[in-house]
């Protein structure tokens, strides 16, 4: 009987002993075990670019949240894309020439952000221009041709830049109706909503007029078959504007004669 009471005592005591070497927590366990997480873009930047985010497994808001690290304290909106994908937005925009460090909490792996000095573009619909600004001063203006009036106009509103192409190849529109386009060789293609880009239009030469079909077109001086005779507004911008650069579309198509209501047709020749 002593025995078996000396036995149960010692196998109290193992249970006591190997209890205390788990460790105790009043908070339920947040996923920073996972690897491989990354942050996108690099380098410099608009102040309105969003960092995407990506996991190797699905993740709730709240812990994308709570482990989210951005340096200065920029307020965010943290949105899911898909699973494993996330997008970090600022709630106004990234401090302007300055570097904003995105990371997680208690791990390696981080972006950094170089924001550009404050620069933006504003397309005016009602005079057909497009005015580049720095620092909220005025750098450029240039002569464009915007949407066409009859059921192609620009849509007004604030958009960025989410994607260049510096060659593109363009196809959109009806196939069956003079409204469809198959254009190679687009030079300086920046989307700003959705399809919408400003890019050059080697084949426009009536700028100042909205003949597109929702583009924003600029001149640019070479095409395909050779140079335009237009200046080369086009590159210029290129080389201003950076992914997250804010674009501004403001005013009204203005009305044109009938005979020029329709786009203008693109070239059928093109390479």
């Amino acid at each position: 009987m002593h025995n078996s009471r000396l036995m149960i005592v010692a196998a109290i005591l193992l249970i006591v002993r190997v209890l205390g070497m788990i460790p105790y927590t009043t908070q339920p366990a947040i996923h920073r075990d996972l690897p491989a997480r990354f942050f996108e873009p690099l380098g410099t930047v608009g102040v309105d670019e969003p960092v995407r985010l990506t996991t190797q497994a699905p993740l709730k808001l709240t812990v994308v949240e709570h482990d989210l690290v951005v340096h200065p304290d920029v307020p965010v909106t943290v949105r899911t894309l898909a699973p494993c994908r996330y997008l970090i937005m600022p709630k106004s925009a990234w401090p302007s020439k300055s570097s904003v460090r995105i990371g997680w909490r208690s791990l390696n792996g981080a972006v950094v952000l170089h924001t550009d000095d404050d620069r933006e573009v504003v397309i005016n619909l009602t005079n057909q221009t497009l005015t580049a600004y720095r620092d909220h001063e005025m750098v450029r203006s240039i002569l464009v041709s915007t949407g066409a009036p009859s059921g192609w106009a620009t849509e007004t509103g604030t958009f960025r830049i989410y994607k260049r192409v510096a060659d593109d190849h363009m196809v959109g529109g009806d196939p069956h109706t003079p409204d469809h386009w198959d254009v190679r060789h687009v030079p300086y293609a920046q989307y700003f909503n959705g399809a919408v880009a400003i890019h050059g239009a080697w084949w426009n030469h009536r700028f100042g007029r909205p003949i597109s079909h929702g583009c924003v077109q600029l001149p640019t001086n070479y095409g395909p078959h050779g140079p335009t005779g237009q200046p080369p507004e086009a590159q210029w911008l290129w080389q201003f504007t950076n992914l997250g650069t804010p674009v501004i579309v403001t005013g009204h198509t203005p009305a044109m004669a009938s005979t020029i209501l329709a786009p203008l047709p693109y070239p059928s020749d093109s390479p």
